[in-house]
């Protein structure tokens, strides 16, 4: 292993620790407690090498936005891998995966518990990159053309709606999406 290997897992770790350090803040907390001094304390990283690795407060936000982000996008690439050869199919595992996710995510559940902080809710629904172009865009990069811009941004907006404002349980929220997808042209 090269010196530059070396350094480039122990950067990676050391992210890791900061953004997993923030999630427990932000669950615990609610985003008005996250601060560069709490995540530094609380994983081990000294402050300056927070600044220095993610820079401000927004920024370690967004990280852990993408992160997370990241996380779910995992459970689509999951279900649409489990059916290849099945469109349908594979969108339907990759909602339910992604649903199922939603329900026991510490982050998202800090977002949106009763009294959460405006704060990060708007970290997620005003930035639409945040989350949507992010996930609009790697669905349709793990689609690759398989079907239109439209549906892929209609499913993924039907997905974070009942990730967002959970209404239905996730087995009636997968049936109403697939019947979306079936139904369009």
């Amino acid at each position: 292993m090269s010196a530059t290997d070396f350094h480039s897992e122990v950067r990676a770790l050391r992210l890791e620790r900061v953004l997993d350090a923030s999630v427990e803040i932000i669950t615990e907390q609610g985003w008005d407690g996250l601060s560069m001094t709490a995540v530094a304390k609380r994983s081990g990283v000294p402050r300056q090498s927070l600044y220095k690795e993610v820079g401000t407060r927004e920024e370690l936000g967004n990280a852990v936005v993408f992160r997370e982000v990241d996380r779910f996008l995992e459970r689509v690439r999951t279900g649409l891998d489990a059916h290849p050869d099945d469109f349908e199919a594979g969108v339907s595992a990759a909602v339910r995966g992604v649903l199922e996710h939603g329900r026991s995510n510490a982050a998202l559940a800090a977002v949106l518990r009763p009294g959460h902080d405006a704060g990060l809710l708007a970290l997620l629904t005003v930035n639409p990159d945040a989350v949507l172009g992010q996930a609009t865009s790697a669905l349709e990069s793990l689609l690759q053309g398989a079907v239109s811009a439209a549906l892929v941004d209609t499913v993924v907006r039907l997905t974070m709606s009942h990730l967002l404002q959970p209404t239905v349980d996730v087995d009636e929220a997968v049936d109403r999406i697939d019947r979306v997808v079936r139904g369009f042209d």
